[in-house]
């Protein structure tokens, strides 16, 4: 927490800033500095990681909504958290986030010099499940990570994550507070899979902005992020953001999934052979 009150002064003061008028989805990413673990591997850096997961999550949504994320390293406890510093509009959606990621040295991260692309990993899995809409993409990961990037966090997968937070999976944005009072979001007519039931995860505390990973077969991005892996919002992760935020025009597999020599795909329900997209409107 004293972390987050040190950044704070900072951040409203960028939220002042005028930001661009968008033609789609446009996530303005702002640099707050920090130092990066000592103990991380890879020679990328967190701006440009953090650029290349605010343009797939871009890709995702064609509507033209514009959110400013200020973002830096600090010890936060967490691989990364994510805060909510303003939201609004009609539908409601987060306007301003604040993204920090761990410096501690704990989470070991993987940096990335070439984020846009997936060589470190030599294997893809795709998995699918129907929850009440019909079998949908669940889970879009790649293993068998070799060179840096063994043993290690993926930081991409990370600020992937946290992003999607940013975009709707908040436990602070109202709109997600309304969608999942009992405990699951429903994607709505209109959308693809209507119907689909995504179930959150609950703590002490109540419900979280977490898809349940006792419920959702194994990999989506709004589960959590494993270690030794890198993960890419599933269908079902862009969903979910779509349902909350009001995201109205959407491509379910917005990143042309570099696929590893010898990868192979699993699939739960039906095969999983290739990357579909899907658009639609409503």
């Amino acid at each position: 927490m004293k972390a987050l009150r040190r950044f704070f002064p900072m951040v409203m003061a960028m939220v002042l800033l005028g930001i661009p008028e968008a033609s789609a989805l446009t996530i303005v990413t702002r640099y707050i500095g920090g130092e990066a673990p000592a103990n991380a591997a890879g020679a990328g850096n967190l701006p440009d990681i953090v650029a290349a997961a605010a343009r797939i999550w871009e890709a995702a949504y064609a509507d033209p909504v514009t959110i400013t994320i200020q973002f830096g390293w600090a010890p936060v406890g967490d691989a990364g958290t994510h805060t909510l510093i303003a939201q609004g509009g009609s539908p409601n959606r987060e306007i301003t986030g604040l993204i920090l990621f761990d410096n501690s040295g704990a989470a070991r991260f993987y940096l990335d010099p070439t984020p846009d692309s997936d060589e470190e990993y030599r294997r893809r899995t795709e998995e699918y499940q129907d929850l009440g809409g019909g079998f949908v993409n669940v889970a879009r990961i790649f293993g068998g990570s070799v060179g840096d990037a063994a043993g290690r966090t993926d930081l991409l997968s990370v600020v992937i994550h946290e992003i999607g937070h940013a975009l709707g999976m908040c436990a602070a944005n109202l709109a997600f507070m309304q969608e999942g009072v009992d405990g699951a979001i429903r994607i709505g007519d209109g959308l693809p899979h209507a119907g689909t039931m995504i179930p959150l995860a609950s703590n002490r505390t109540g419900i979280t902005s977490h898809f349940d990973p006792l419920e959702i077969t194994y990999g989506s991005v709004m589960s959590g992020i494993g270690g030794d892996e890198r993960r890419i919002p599933s269908a079902l992760d862009i969903l979910a953001n779509a349902q909350v935020s009001g995201f109205t025009v959407l491509s379910l597999a917005p990143q042309q999934i570099s696929r590893p020599r010898g990868s192979a795909s699993s699939g739960v329900g039906r095969a999983a052979s290739g990357t579909v997209t899907e658009r639609t409107s409503r």
